[in-house]
């Protein structure tokens, strides 16, 4: 059995790894997973007959904990009431507003048929690095608009998810030959290689827990050691927890360490960088193969009636006891090549957005409504566009009286002393329109872009900067440190 074990020990490697990777699948909505990506932004749409009540729907969305889809109900118009802005609910627009009112200039039947158009009604979500979130929300519809007939798609900015596949196994690759111990290693590849569905991420959790793997090495050896002929020894550090506390005095550090790491991938999760059942899911995966590489090793000595010696640290000298330097190196190296990586857009059959860009609506026609309706009160009736954009664009004065009582001059008068809000659906069409625009070639009709970076947020720095980090603090950091000089003829130190 001991000659077949690091076979089978290397099957279930293999099928965790698969194992994982379908987890990784299925968490991934399918909608999501056209062309093989990686999220880093995405717009999700709802779509239902433009005869349904959009309050009805929006209610049953937040009576199911879904609270952020933008819709009709949820955008207010700004129109000029006696020098001061009202705002209006727009689908209540018209029973408040008179159709001949002269103050509607249009804007409101723009803005409705953005979200009402071709027998449709639409709702929408941004969300950025949250395919996770996406996906179950996509779940909880059924339920939520159970008798209502919808349909639900995601349009997504994206990376080539095989690119991300290609960078891990080189960061796998690399950190083999650079491990302290290969056997014990390469049992963790399958199940690292399985995270590259995470994208960027892959190579952020990939790093950690080859991180947490050197930390907790010589640790764990020192712990079994005792027990790999499966005989009593002789204990120099005693029985029970005080022995064990006694053994990973040396490794104070490293635990320190493999703690703080697991802190940073809670973090990263929570930040909506991995579904946490995933993450979950990942971590267990770790540690059975971490003690199954120690069960194969352990039957492989007994096979061969050969240990390999482990020196025994003599306090109160420090001794070096892990080394991320050059281990995690290269998937900083590659972390920041995956910042640059080319991206584009992913979307149902790589075709246009469901929402024709005729419908489309710039923050220049916000700017334009705002400017009219704080205009409005200084302005005749029945004129022209031509003559209401003279005025909108002309200075008011105001004149004040002096000592006398007479007029002593004018200074700059403001049309309006409130403050419009920004264009509430900027970054949206934004969306929208580099969506268009990237993935079918399409003129949106207009080139106002945000000029975001494919990949690269501040989470994605941090992380590169957290693997940097490390890998500098081991540099710095001297292999042997004595608290104080020995002369050498008292030294006791073992020569090995």
């Amino acid at each position: 059995m001991a000659s077949k074990l690091p076979l089978f020990s290397a099957i279930i490697s293999l099928a965790t790894g698969a194992l994982l990777f379908s987890l990784f699948v299925f968490f991934t909505p399918k909608r999501q997973f056209i062309g093989s990506s990686k999220f880093d932004e995405s717009c999700a749409i709802l779509i239902v007959d433009e005869s349904e009540d959009d309050s009805v729907i929006q209610n049953k969305l937040l009576s199911g904990g879904v609270d952020d889809f933008i819709s009709e109900s949820s955008q207010l118009v700004p129109i000029d009431d006696f020098g001061v802005l009202k705002f209006i609910p727009l689908d209540s627009f018209y029973s408040k507003i008179e159709s001949f009112d002269p103050r509607d200039d249009g804007y409101a039947v723009k803005l409705s048929s953005f979200f009402v158009n071709n027998g449709k009604r639409f709702f929408f979500r941004l969300a950025e690095n949250s395919s996770s979130r996406q996906a179950d929300t996509e779940k909880r519809l059924d339920a939520i608009l159970e008798g209502t007939p919808f349909s639900f798609l995601v349009l997504a900015r994206s990376v080539p998810v095989s690119l991300y596949y290609l960078l891990l196994a080189a960061g796998c690759a690399f950190a083999l030959f650079f491990s302290s111990n290969r056997r014990l290693f390469v049992f963790q590849l399958p199940l690292l290689l399985a995270t590259g569905q995470a994208g960027f991420f892959s190579l952020v959790l990939t790093a950690t827990l080859t991180g947490i793997w050197e930390l907790l090495r010589e640790p764990l050896l020192e712990l079994f050691a005792s027990r790999r002929y499966d005989r009593k020894v002789l204990d120099y550090a005693g029985p029970g927890l005080r022995g064990i506390n006694e053994r990973l005095r040396p490794f104070r550090l490293n635990l320190l360490l493999a703690l703080f790491f697991l802190a940073f991938l809670l973090a990263s999760s929570f930040v909506g960088f991995l579904n946490p059942l995933l993450l979950l899911a990942v971590c267990a995966g770790f540690v059975f193969l971490y003690f199954l590489s120690f069960k194969t090793e352990k039957e492989r000595m007994k096979t061969y009636r050969h240990m390999q010696f482990t020196p025994v640290l003599l306090l109160p000298h420090k001794a070096k006891t892990f080394s991320f330097s050059p281990l995690l190196l290269p998937f900083g190296l590659l972390a920041i090549s995956a910042l640059f990586l080319p991206s584009g857009f992913d979307g149902p059959s790589r075709g246009p957005s469901p929402i024709d860009s005729g419908f489309f609506i710039s923050s220049e026609d916000y700017d334009r409504h705002i400017a009219f309706q704080k205009s409005f009160s200084f302005m005749p009736l029945n004129m022209d566009n031509s003559e209401q954009e003279a005025l909108i664009n002309k200075d008011y004065l105001r004149y004040y009286l002096g000592e006398d009582g007479l007029i002593a001059g004018n200074d700059a008068y403001a049309v309006s002393e409130d403050e419009a809000p920004p264009f509430p659906l900027e970054k949206l069409m934004d969306f929208l329109v580099k969506y268009n625009k990237l993935v079918t070639g399409e003129s949106a009709g207009f080139e106002k872009q945000s000029g975001k970076p494919a990949v690269t947020t501040l989470k994605e720095w941090i992380s590169v900067a957290f693997i940097f980090a490390f890998c500098l603090l081991d540099i710095f950091r001297p292999r042997i440190v004595p608290k104080k000089k020995i002369p050498v003829i008292g030294d006791k130190r073992i020569a090995a």
